[in-house]
């Protein structure tokens, strides 16, 4: 697999092509790590110091980056585009919505409450919050303040699944304007440590590769 590289008006910005479709449908925009939990690559990207938004296209990857140099930067991306491909692990959860179509701001308010409340919720075993484990792979908003809420376990079979399911679903239902909380447990793409959020991965004492 060859990934080319492509300059963009912007200097702090990349383009990448890796030579796939990336996205089926429209575009999908990725301003922080909260909002990269609904894309495998993006978790994976984030982890990489440096990268600070990205932007999915049909078959295009564009890095933005907060420091740091691109000759050191590009070798980790590009080992990490190239890595998420050839597994054929999922770009995205769910579909998601053209980025013209983001929702109004109150939606946008209360997803971000909700996912703040979710912090509330510590994985017994872990010792952490889900949002931070990356255990929340999507939360979105329904007319009539249904929150559905898109999550995974560390393992198949994990003894605290209904704990946290319950968990997230009362700290949902704590946020105003929620009146009906949908809790869906999936295992695709399968939780690893890579997911993590910086700060669980220092609090947990895992390198950045992913290892304890």
């Amino acid at each position: 697999m060859f990934i080319q590289t492509e300059a963009t008006p912007d200097p702090a910005s990349l383009k990448f092509l890796p030579g796939r479709q990336v996205m089926a449908h429209g575009t999908l925009q990725i301003s922080d790590r909260n909002a990269a939990a609904q894309s495998p690559l993006a978790v994976k990207l984030f982890n990489v110091d440096g990268v600070t938004a990205l932007s999915f296209g049909a078959d295009t990857i564009t890095i933005t980056k907060g420091g740091g140099d691109w000759q050191h930067l590009k070798p980790a991306l590009l080992g990490v585009i190239m890595e998420h491909f050839m597994s054929g692990a999922l770009i995205v959860l769910e579909p998601v919505r053209n980025t013209g179509e983001v929702g109004s701001t109150e939606e946008q308010a209360i997803v971000a409450a909700v996912k703040e409340a979710l912090r509330l919720v510590i994985d017994p075993e872990l010792g952490y919050n889900i949002v931070d484990l990356g255990l929340v792979y999507d939360v979105a908003i329904e007319d009539g303040g249904v929150a559905n809420i898109t999550m995974t376990t560390t393992t198949r079979g994990c003894p605290a699944t209904s704990y946290l399911k319950d968990g997230a679903r009362d700290a949902a239902w704590s946020v105003n304007g929620i009146e009906f909380v949908e809790v869906k447990l999936t295992y695709e793409p399968p939780w690893t440590p890579e997911m993590m959020s910086t700060e669980a991965k220092r609090h947990l004492g895992i390198s950045d590769g992913g290892g304890w």
